[in-house]
């Protein structure tokens, strides 16, 4: 499958098209409506330590969608009622948008790449947060992709002049999420609703195709980082590993969205989960083995800058911010 950037900026992709019509589509089908104002985190990076390596988190800004997205097996007003107990708004979902740099030695890697600005106009920001953090995009050398959702992959090349964004890097995927994605026959064998997911992913994987590694589970970026498997999100979806010092920081992607509802509620399947039941399972191998061995989190979509822990709490799990 091939198509133009004629046909992708002008609309032959389905994204910025709704983008002026005020909706975006999640991964599993649905058109949500999307929000006019733009999310900002401030400051625009946050950075800290794990034993000897750096942790930069990086503002990609944010995206506002239905509250309802983040259940969809469960009934409307059973939701709403959990989401107000826990101080969240019933109707609207703020979904921060926080990307991880890990400083290790001589190797600068970059988890996951943003939304670039054609998925959302609230996102798109990561350009100007690692410009506020002092770094050089040219000195990041490898990227690892969690998985191919727009927020994570469609910031991998400029969208104005098709420039990598990160011209000197490799890049690393799961193999089973580059065969899902990047499959000659997408359009024939998935649901209209995720064509436009497909042609973006395709657009921006294969921009880089000839220096991307496929990988399996426990897969070794550089020493002490290390991509795990963490399915079901999407098929062949991996977080990343980073351990130093006798301390270990899960870098989550996808696999934990919510700071209430994927902690506190597991079971309850949001509807950008391509693969419902196999996330749930994945969610409880996570929480159970972060909260019994002390993982430092970082989640792609968790509260600004989404860095903190799992604790055990009445038979699930809770989420504690970084103080």
């Amino acid at each position: 499958m091939s198509f133009s950037r004629r046909a992708f900026l002008g609309g032959g992709l389905a994204a910025p098209a709704m983008l002026r019509a005020g909706q975006v589509l999640t991964g599993a089908g649905l058109a949500l409506p999307l929000a006019a104002t733009r999310a900002s985190a401030e400051p625009k990076f946050h950075s800290f330590q794990l034993g000897e390596t750096e942790i930069i988190v990086l503002s990609d800004g944010g995206l506002s969608l239905p509250a309802s997205t983040l259940a969809a097996n469960v009934p409307d007003a059973d939701r709403a009622a959990f989401l107000e107990v826990n101080g969240h708004d019933p109707i609207t979902r703020a979904s921060p948008l926080n990307i991880t740099l890990v400083r290790r030695g001589d190797a600068l890697v970059l988890v996951d790449t943003g939304a670039g600005m054609n998925f959302f106009e609230t996102a798109g920001q990561l350009a100007d947060s690692i410009e506020e953090a002092g770094i050089d995009r040219e000195a990041v050398t490898h990227v690892a992709l969690t998985h191919a959702h727009p927020d994570h992959v469609w910031g991998i090349i400029d969208d104005f002049d098709e420039t990598e964004r990160f011209p000197n890097a490799a890049y690393l995927i799961g193999a089973a999420e580059w065969d899902f994605w990047m499959d000659p026959d997408f359009i024939a064998n998935n649901p209209e609703a995720l064509h436009s997911f497909g042609l973006g992913a395709q657009r921006n994987l294969n921009a880089v195709a000839e220096k991307t590694e496929r990988v399996g589970a426990d897969h070794a970026v550089v020493p002490g980082v290390t991509m795990i498997a963490t399915p079901g999100h999407t098929p062949g979806h991996m977080s990343v590993l980073v351990e130093d010092g006798g301390q270990q920081l899960l870098v989550l992607g996808d696999a934990l969205t919510h700071s209430s509802v994927s902690f506190a509620k597991p079971d309850w399947q949001p509807s950008s989960d391509q693969q419902p039941e196999i996330a749930a399972a994945t969610r409880r191998r996570l929480l159970d083995r972060a909260a019994t061995d002390g993982l430092m989190l970082i989640g792609y979509h968790l509260p600004w800058p989404g860095v903190g822990r799992a604790e055990a709490k009445d038979g699930a799990w809770r989420y504690v911010p970084a103080s």
